[in-house]
């Protein structure tokens, strides 16, 4: 299992075998947008693939401290060993990011109350959670987070 830059074959890979999860939660920020055309804009600098060798497991990057993450459904297959590494390379990119930028930018999204894989992947980062809850267009109850 490794971390490398991610490829636009990647990110339309990740976009089209998103996890549950994270599929749900797509589809809730806003109506009518396709994954593949956001993922897609997506490619920058900072993108980055976790791959097994054979499946793109997630895509991920951080413009402007804007960070965000999502996983595929080949995730949920992993042995619990498999699942450790995958743990250990974000917790890793996660402190070269850190290295990388200016204390003043911090690094910010939401996540959805239901989805609570992520929630308990960005608590094992060290992620701080706002007190009050956001709404997505959609009405999907969100918590804003900071790593």
């Amino acid at each position: 299992m490794q971390k490398i830059k991610a490829t636009l074959t990647d990110l339309i890979t990740a976009s089209e075998n998103l996890s549950s999860n994270d599929l749900a939660d797509f589809n809730a920020m806003q109506d009518g947008r396709d994954p593949v055309e956001v993922f897609t804009t997506a490619l920058d600098d900072t993108t980055h693939t976790i791959t097994d060798g054979r499946h793109v497991l997630a895509v991920g990057g951080h413009t402007k401290g804007g960070v965000w993450f999502v996983t595929t459904k080949f995730v949920s297959v992993l042995s619990q060993a498999e699942r450790f590494s995958f743990y250990r390379i974000i917790k890793k990119h996660l402190a070269e990011i850190r290295n990388e930028l200016p204390n003043e930018v911090e690094l910010t999204n939401f996540v959805a109350l239901h989805n609570h894989a992520h929630i308990r992947l960005l608590t094992k980062l060290g992620a701080v959670f706002s007190e009050g809850l956001f709404k997505a267009p959609s009405g999907l109850l969100l918590k804003r987070f900071w790593l």
